[in-house]
């Protein structure tokens, strides 16, 4: 919509993982040279972590794009799957058939391809992404995998691409025997401010296939700030700007059009989480009438007289706490408590604060 306005051949900041928009920052470059070096030195693991759009996957079609014709590739996305279903998973990447195979028959057919592959001095390489998504188990079967190995070398290499829980996975003791395996091992870092800077100019360079400076140096702090350096939320936040600069006839990005575009999407999200927001309201009000009716009952206690006192009719029903209201009480103080309750409201507000 905006791109004939500001002179781009294509929108600049899609959210899709184009390598021809890479953007090498510091630590992507230097992921990227450990992955090129792991795979050329024959290592067995290598795993790159990163937080949730950082780059991981465009740093892995990249990947794909500088390997040479030497090289079987399987790939794979959702590896949510149990350990027969990877290997059959697996199996199909490569080219192999798998109807009517048990768990041996894909092992055997496996082995088998990978030694001829070998042999023709060509390479194997397991790519999965979303790594993090795998189950003990799952990863331990892919550890099993990196045991097909002849005397002098591995007959197929394995490449990790997660978020931080990967890390975390890798770390415990479950998994040691897997985490002793991985001799290359890098965390993607977010941008720093420059890097920033340079990534913006970098993407709107390529969309209009020359220098293309629609943002001021205000604006590219703001983004900054906003954005905390993680190239998807710097996607996010351009493109709106953009969009509602050319529904103003804006020649240029100011800093007042990100925090527009800030308060626009946070806006968006809060509206389609209104229930969150009405629970978090109304669990303070919860504890302060528990606390309440607490107080109520004690002091009605401590202040009876030691001598009994006949009463003309019972305590009213809507003084005491029943079961039903102490249940509701309870049910919302365990959602509170509840790990995750409240991070993805707070997550999205640190997003752009």
């Amino acid at each position: 919509m905006y791109t004939r306005f500001y002179g781009l051949n294509e929108k600049p900041f899609s959210l899709t993982p184009d390598p021809r928009f890479l953007f090498l920052s510091e630590s992507h470059r230097e992921a990227l040279a450990h992955l090129l070096y792991g795979i050329e030195q024959g290592e067995g693991f290598i795993a790159i972590t990163g937080e949730v759009g950082t780059g991981k996957t465009t740093l892995c079609r990249t990947l794909l794009q500088r390997l040479g014709p030497g090289t079987e590739v399987a790939l794979l996305f959702n590896p949510i799957m149990s350990g027969k279903e990877l290997l059959r998973a697996v199996s199909i990447e490569f080219g192999l058939g798998t109807e009517g195979c048990s768990r041996a028959d894909l092992n055997h057919r496996l082995n088998r391809f990978l030694l001829r592959t070998s042999r023709k001095g060509r390479r194997a390489l397991l790519i999965v992404d979303e790594s993090q998504n795998l189950n003990p188990a799952t990863l331990e079967e892919i550890r099993l995998l990196s045991n097909l190995e002849t005397s002098s070398s591995k007959l197929i290499q394995i490449v990790l691409f997660g978020q931080p829980e990967l890390d975390e996975m890798l770390d415990s003791r479950e998994l040691r025997q897997l985490r002793q395996r991985i001799t290359v091992r890098w965390t993607l870092s977010p941008l720093s401010a420059a890097e920033t800077r340079d990534y913006v100019r970098h993407r709107l360079k390529v969309a209009a296939g020359k220098e293309c400076n629609l943002f001021t140096d205000k604006a590219l702090r703001e983004v900054q700030r906003r954005a905390c350096g993680i190239p998807r939320l710097i996607n996010v936040l351009c493109d709106r700007a953009m969009l509602m600069g050319y529904a103003a006839g804006a020649p240029a990005m100011e800093s007042n059009s990100i925090n527009r575009a800030a308060r626009e999407i946070l806006s968006a999200r809060s509206r389609r989480r209104p229930w969150r927001s009405m629970l978090r309201r109304a669990f303070p009000a919860a504890i302060l009438l528990a606390v309440g009716v607490g107080a109520l009952r004690w002091f009605g206690i401590a202040g009876e007289s030691p001598e009994p006192v006949e009463r003309e009719s019972p305590v009213p029903p809507a003084v005491a706490v029943g079961p039903s209201s102490a249940a509701a009480i309870g049910e919302l103080s365990s959602w509170a408590e509840t790990p995750g309750a409240e991070v993805e409201g707070a997550a999205t507000n640190r997003e752009f604060e």
